[in-house]
């Protein structure tokens, strides 16, 4: 199998190769023709000028165009007259070679007289050197007048061609040894971080999760690389929280079945004859079996809203009717827990949700609140409307919440240490199942707290969701 470094070494030379065929193609191949066809092109357009100028200008402003034009593209040019008889030559003893050919000239001389611009080009019969010959009508009075006879050397173009081959055999040289040395560079930096990453992968794969990748490069790998050790702490913190899940679980299941064990095997062998500790006995397993059946309600139910398959009921009822309800069952407990538990009815308010969800959120929040008070402290629920939603907050006066516990108090089984673990209520998932529910309803929520004052839990529901 083919590495990457080794594909991107072979396309940098690839590369390489073709722009030197390009190279070489344009400046050899095709240089001559292009330059030939340019030259020729621009020869054959100031030669027209002058042979429209011809009628105004006299013998001596005529003659000094020519010699200009001779000297400028280094040319020889005749002009002959209907007859064919030269009336300018800038070197007599340099006359076109082709012009000693009688058939030649009377054959490009009845064209050229047609009133036709003749391109031709033609090897000299002595030197075997390369000329271009443009021949263009000169036209008076509306007819042919005469000829305008430019010979063109084509040598200059193929000592230049000679001149760059020998240029680009070093210019290549060069060019493929600097390639070579910094393709296999490039190649290699660019590969290095890539092995590293996969190493690190791979140590997470393992279990190793505090492995982390440096990286000081801003590009695409560079981001990598910072996602790659993003992953590497998420990894690291949800392992924890699994290691915690199970330890808490393990301790809140083992509680119960312990309880109901003990007493059951008490009621066995000692007080199954005595009616009175026998009740007392049993209404402390029935206690702790609702107990253990909370807990794992409260795992599936978790697990059902985590996984994307609880479905939600949504209806339209009375949040405030709702609320009122919620609080009325804890009544006695307020009473036993010396912690006032406040609400002031307010206007109704008819929302559209799903209506045992949104109790169950309401009896985890406040069974939070009950857990992270104290006695002679108070509990404060109340409704309100913010923007175009309706809030909910749920507020306590306990010993409040760090700001560096804030962020973790939503994940299951996170405790602080404001809960008194005597009095704790509920299975450790309220705050878990709190946030699955409202984001399964894509509400907005928080939570607001002050160390030694108390903690604000909230929600709200749109008012798009409002009657």
């Amino acid at each position: 199998m083919k590495s990457i470094s080794l594909k991107l070494w072979a396309g940098m030379m690839l590369l390489v190769v073709v722009v030197l065929v390009l190279l070489w193609s344009f400046q050899i191949v095709f240089l001559e023709n292009f330059y030939t066809g340019q030259r020729v092109a621009e020869v054959r357009n100031k030669g027209i000028e002058i042979a429209e100028d011809v009628d105004g200008l006299d013998s001596t402003e005529l003659e000094s165009r020519l010699d200009s034009f001779v000297y400028d593209y280094n040319c020889s040019i005749d002009l002959v007259d209907a007859k064919g008889n030269t009336v300018y030559s800038n070197e007599p003893g340099m006359r076109m070679p082709m012009m000693a050919h009688n058939n030649l000239r009377a054959s490009l001389f009845r064209e050229i007289m047609s009133g036709k611009i003749v391109t031709a080009p033609m090897t000299h019969p002595r030197f075997d050197s390369n000329y271009m010959v443009v021949g263009i009508p000169v036209v008076l009075d509306g007819q042919v007048a005469g000829a305008l006879l430019i010979n063109m050397p084509l040598a200059p173009v193929q000592d230049t061609a000679a001149i760059l081959k020998k240029q680009l055999v070093y210019i290549s040289a060069i060019l493929f040894a600097a390639a070579l040395l910094l393709s296999f560079v490039m190649s290699r930096s660019f590969i290095r971080p890539i092995l590293e990453i996969t190493g690190a992968t791979d140590r997470m794969a393992s279990g190793d999760f505090g492995v982390r990748l440096k990286s000081k490069s801003g590009d695409e790998i560079g981001r990598l690389s910072e996602a790659i050790n993003h992953l590497g702490q998420e990894l690291s913190k949800t392992e924890q929280l699994r290691r915690d899940f199970i330890a808490n679980v393990s301790h809140e299941l083992r509680t119960p079945l312990s309880l109901i064990r003990g007493y059951a095997e008490t009621i066995r062998d000692v007080s199954g004859e005595n009616k009175e500790k026998r009740e007392g006995q049993l209404e402390i397993i029935i206690e702790e079996s609702e107990r253990l059946s909370r807990i794992v309600d409260d795992i599936l139910h978790l697990s059902r809203m985590q996984s994307g398959n609880l479905v939600l009921d949504i209806a339209h009822f009375d949040l405030n009717h709702t609320i009122r309800d919620a609080i009325d069952k804890y009544e006695i407990l307020s009473r036993q827990m010396d912690i006032g538990i406040i609400y002031s009815d307010t206007p109704s308010t008819i929302v559209k949700a799903d209506q045992a969800r949104i109790e169950q959120v309401l009896y985890n929040l406040i069974n939070n609140a009950f857990n992270y008070s104290k006695p002679g402290g108070y509990i404060t629920v109340s409704v309100r409307r913010k923007d175009k939603a309706a809030r909910v907050e749920v507020s306590d006066t306990g010993e409040g919440i760090a700001a560096e516990d804030l962020k973790n108090i939503w994940e299951r089984y996170y405790k602080g240490d404001g809960s008194d673990s005597k009095n704790t209520i509920g299975t450790g998932l309220g705050l878990a199942i709190v946030k699955s529910i409202l984001e399964s309803h894509n509400s907005k929520f928080g939570v607001e707290s002050t160390v030694g004052k108390g903690t604000t839990f909230w929600f709200e529901l749109n008012l798009d969701n409002i009657l």
